[in-house]
């Protein structure tokens, strides 16, 4: 049974780290001791690395759906190395992020028409949402055509150069 789960590990894992860990004569649980090992001491570190990525990524370009995506991909990550973020510190690096078209969103206050940060907190998922509406208002309204109306009082001119052109015709 031993070789079948070494041969399991052996089969997973990269062959670089398989050549680091498998060693002639060691059983499987002595293989597994060192992976743990290998991997919890990384943990710390990785957890670092990826917090700070976390409370610095901005939006820049990415639509809200990539932006939120990759968020909730880092929080999720987090949580797995053992640092879970709560909701409401989720929240708040999201809204911060944003980019310069969301400005009146982002100040933490406000988002959009549609959300004002109080009690209850929102929930990451319904901010999302109320962020992907505040988009897709953005995009509605940039393709609107935009018209000008011309008011004017008085005599037309129009009417006036026809008057006055008549006037001057030779009789």
């Amino acid at each position: 049974m031993d070789c079948v789960v070494k041969s399991w590990i052996s089969d997973t894992i990269s062959a670089d780290l398989a050549e680091t860990v498998m060693e002639c004569g060691t059983s499987a649980r002595t293989i597994w001791l060192t992976l743990e090992n290998q991997f919890l001491r990384n943990r710390e570190t990785h957890a670092f690395h990826l917090d700070a990525q976390f409370r610095n990524f901005v939006q820049g370009d990415l639509s809200i759906s990539d932006y939120c995506k990759h968020f909730k991909n880092m929080a999720d990550a987090l949580a797995d190395l053992g640092e879970p973020l709560t909701n409401h510190t989720l929240v708040l690096n999201v809204l911060r992020g944003l980019s310069n078209r969301f400005s009146d969103v982002g100040d933490g206050i406000r988002v959009g028409r549609h959300l004002r940060i109080g009690h209850p907190f929102p929930k990451f998922l319904d901010v999302r949402a109320m962020l992907l509406l505040e988009e897709l208002t953005m995009v509605h309204r940039a393709s609107t055509p935009s018209t000008a109306l011309l008011a004017s009082t008085g005599k037309s001119t129009l009417g006036e150069a026809s008057s006055s052109s008549s006037s001057q015709t030779p009789a």
